[in-house]
């Protein structure tokens, strides 16, 4: 990525529902999570039984299921092996893998997560694609972003290729601004300027809200204002919480003003931020680009109200201009993978190999589903809904942020219990700086026992 890009570590993001990164929410997730509609869902995590005969597919997102579906029919009339991809929804997603890796049933093919991808390829859960790549003229691993193939790569040996990547952009309602006489947000915006806005766009008698975005909206969220302050959720060496560091504290402060123009956070969690927003009862949100499938949908329905810039950025030296590092969005990206004890590996890794190839990873582009890995296939993704510009997130890739990858530490139980404890600072804005050292307090213990 031409960007400066800021590795190391980042808390996970345990996202539920509709939310998504590289994604739930952002999980992330990225990337990534996405929605899991129930009557699509599949009930169980595959079959683990690749032949000759069937290909059995799981991912969380069903906003993407019927895109993949058509990426994999092509390959299954050169291979003329069926593929059905089945959703399951995140959290029942690792539960189904955890089962089936303790002696159950697999899906054939299956995401990957950067959240569990270390312990998956550490306990030999995952196929070693390396020798297959190696003797596969299709496969570069130069044609992906170095920072979503390492994800996946564990002592040298490949265990997943690369989807996608994502990145986070600030939505906005149109209409509502509009009504108001505001102009819209642009690349000029700070994050004062976000929260001054959502104030006048928060009308007093519930019936209207300036932002949304709940505690489980993490990668979507305050964290890409944590880095943009300079601040950070976990260090590199992934041994200590950043949530009681000073830059870190600022943020949050900060992002505490930007809660006082939200829905009661109970609302939030109960209905979901993407309901809130596209229900018309806020005016701003962040969101993931794994949501434009969502977008497309209501677009093609007749509903361009919305659209999409780059976040704001913190001006730390007050000279006006967003400088290096000042604009942050948090990126991540999945990889597919099958199981080591898959029944017909080299049929398995054919499928892989085109849904991670120039081909395949052009046609998810074009069909909307999401940003693709391989390098300079996501152009047409940006033009891929009539009426809305996705490009604020290529351009966020391309140089206008700086890129933070969305790590974690190899059990990050504590990300799920940060995300609890936060609920306390949205619903009393002024418990914020106390809430957020008592969780780097606990986040330290956890770490210590990893």
């Amino acid at each position: 990525m031409k960007n400066r890009i800021i590795a190391g570590s980042l808390i996970s993001v345990m996202v539920m529902g509709a939310l998504a990164g590289c994604g739930g929410s952002s999980s992330s997730g990225g990337s990534t999570k996405g929605t899991a509609d129930t009557e699509n869902s599949a009930s169980a995590g595959g079959t683990n039984a690749a032949s000759a005969d069937k290909i059995n597919v799981n991912i969380w997102d069903s906003k993407q299921q019927a895109g993949i579906q058509e990426i994999c029919d092509e390959w299954t009339e050169s291979s003329g092996i069926p593929v059905k991809v089945e959703v399951v929804d995140w959290d029942n997603y690792w539960t189904l893998l955890e089962a089936g890796a303790s002696g159950g049933e697999m899906p054939d093919v299956f995401w990957m997560h950067s959240q569990y991808s270390e312990k998956y390829m550490d306990q030999g859960i995952l196929l070693d694609l390396t020798d297959y790549i190696a003797e596969d003229e299709g496969i570069d691993l130069s044609n992906y972003y170095d920072e979503i193939t390492d994800l996946y790569s564990y002592e040298n040996r490949q265990y997943a290729l690369p989807k996608d990547y994502d990145t986070i952009a600030l939505w906005y309602n149109k209409d509502m601004f509009d009504e108001e006489g505001l102009e819209y947000p642009d690349d000029t915006w700070t994050w004062e300027k976000l929260i001054e806005t959502a104030q006048m766009l928060t009308k007093e008698d519930g019936t209207q809200y300036g932002f949304v975005g709940n505690t489980d909206a993490n990668q979507e969220g305050f964290y890409n204002a944590v880095y943009s302050y300079g601040g950070y959720i976990i260090n590199d060496e992934k041994t200590k919480s950043g949530y009681d560091d000073p830059k870190t504290l600022e943020a949050m402060e900060m992002y505490g003003e930007l809660i006082k123009t939200m829905p009661p956070q109970q609302t939030m969690a109960e209905t979901g931020n993407i309901d809130l927003f596209m229900s018309n009862t806020a005016a701003m949100s962040m969101f993931g680009s794994w949501y434009a499938p969502t977008f497309k949908e209501l677009a093609e329905e007749g509903n361009t109200q919305w659209a999409c810039t780059v976040l704001p950025y913190h001006d730390a030296n007050g000279n006006g201009t967003c400088d290096d590092g000042e604009r942050v969005s948090i990126f991540n990206g999945l990889g597919w993978a099958a199981p080591a004890n898959v029944k017909d590996p080299q049929s398995v890794y054919s499928l892989i190999s085109f849904l991670c190839s120039k081909e395949g990873q052009t046609k998810q582009a074009e069909l909307g589903v999401t940003m693709s890995a391989y390098k300079g296939t996501s152009e047409a993704w940006a033009s891929s809904i009539e009426g809305i510009d996705l490009s604020p997130y290529l351009d966020e890739a391309n140089g206008t942020a700086t890129l933070i990858p969305m790590p974690c530490s190899r059990n990050s139980a504590w990300a799920e219990r940060a995300k609890q404890s936060l609920v306390t600072a949205w619903q009393d804005t002024s418990m914020m700086d106390e809430v957020c050292k008592q969780i780097a307090e606990e986040m330290n213990k956890a770490l210590a026992e990893e």
